[in-house]
């Protein structure tokens, strides 16, 4: 089957999958607790054509506080990668306290081409050898709290685990790693949040006019594994405003990140995945600085359970990385954009928790199908 017919039927399956969803899998129980499972697709021409389920519980800590929020997904792709994901977000002392968890397991089998120019080639590649393939394997994870110090600014601390495995699968793989410096890795780091946020209690799942600023520093020192001490600087401001609408939503995002000289591959900035700038494959475009913005509108469909949205994005790479011997990434540097539109399913109204299905295309002309939880930002 081809790309573009596997696009086409994996896009077919996740619309044809919204009704199914809407479907309650969980009774609201007392404590307006709610428990949805819901099927995840995928299709992009690196990691292939995937399926995969989600499980998300929507509970209260305490009657003051905000939807608390649980999900665990997994997935699974024709070129035999998976990933495993494992989320809790929790509100709770009427929302002065947050905990925000993370845990992953992924491992991917990449395949992609490069143009030649981009990719100098060590050692000579054979006839069959005009893909870059490798596979990697990286289990991650993190824990945050937040306190708020006064109405609206919450200040706390995160602490991470990265373990990054990296396995060329031909001579094209090996020289991309090499050339690019990516080597296998596991370190921990600590690191410092401040944010601003004037979400409502109904607005934590869906914001619909509220701005959401975070600062972030991290440090990971050689004491916690690193070959060398590095931290990073992020800035991540979300703005939410009614559209033409009331119940339209225009959501921008502005995303800044700095990354000190010696910062390995596995904690560059990324382009990808399902929120900043997607449609690219993640891991394929890195540099330790990015600026990115990126905007979506999002319709209501009046007398239904259905959105529809467009989106588009904007990002800068640059300042390459420290590499190796053999090289690094200043060849990503530069500029990419991307954009597309999807169609969301309204799961829980009264929390205004959406399913979506999404179909971006890249600047590099590549695209990208996947369904998933929640907004993208």
């Amino acid at each position: 089957m081809s790309m573009k017919s596997r696009l086409s039927t994996i896009t077919a399956i996740a619309l044809l999958s919204l009704p199914l969803v809407a479907q309650d899998l969980a009774q609201k129980s007392e404590n307006r607790s709610v428990f949805r499972i819901v099927p995840t697709v995928s299709s992009n021409p690196t990691a292939g054509t995937g399926a995969g389920v989600t499980a998300t519980a929507l509970y209260y800590v305490d009657e003051d506080s905000s939807p608390s929020q649980a999900i665990v997904s997994g997935t699974y792709t024709d070129s035999k990668s998976y990933n495993i994901v494992a989320i809790n977000k929790m509100f709770f002392k009427s929302d002065k306290w947050q905990s925000n968890t993370f845990a992953a397991h992924i491992y991917n089998n990449m395949a992609y081409t490069i143009p030649n120019a981009l990719m100098p080639v060590l050692p000579p590649m054979t006839e069959e050898d005009n893909e870059v393939r490798y596979n990697a394997s990286i289990y991650t994870a993190m824990q945050q709290f937040l306190y708020e110090a006064v109405p609206n600014f919450y200040a706390g601390a995160q602490l991470f685990y990265i373990s990054q495995q990296f396995d060329a699968l031909n001579d094209a793989g090996e020289s991309f790693l090499q050339t690019r410096g990516i080597e296998n890795s596991t370190r921990g780091g600590y690191g410092i949040s401040l944010i601003y946020d004037t979400r409502s209690k109904s607005e934590k799942i869906y914001p619909k006019d509220a701005a959401l600023i975070n600062v972030t520093a991290n440090h990971f020192p050689k004491a916690f594994g690193s070959e060398e001490s590095y931290y990073n600087l992020m800035l991540n401001a979300r703005e939410y405003t009614p559209g033409f609408k009331p119940n339209d939503v225009v959501a921008m995002q502005f995303y800044a990140q700095y990354s000190s000289p010696d910062t390995p591959d596995g904690a560059l900035a990324a382009l990808g995945g399902r929120n900043i700038l997607r449609g690219f494959p993640i891991g394929l475009h890195k540099a330790r600085n990015m600026l990115a913005a990126q905007g979506e509108y999002r319709y209501r469909i009046e007398g239904t359970r259905f959105r529809a949205t467009a989106f588009a994005g904007y990002a800068h790479l640059s300042g390459g990385s420290a590499g190796t011997e053999t090289g690094s990434r200043d060849t990503d540097n530069g500029s990419y954009y991307s954009g597309g539109v999807g169609v969301h399913y309204i799961l829980a109204p009264k929390q205004q928790l959406d399913y979506r299905v999404n179909v971006a295309y890249t600047n590099e002309g590549e695209l990208f199908v996947y369904a998933s939880l929640n907004q993208a930002f």
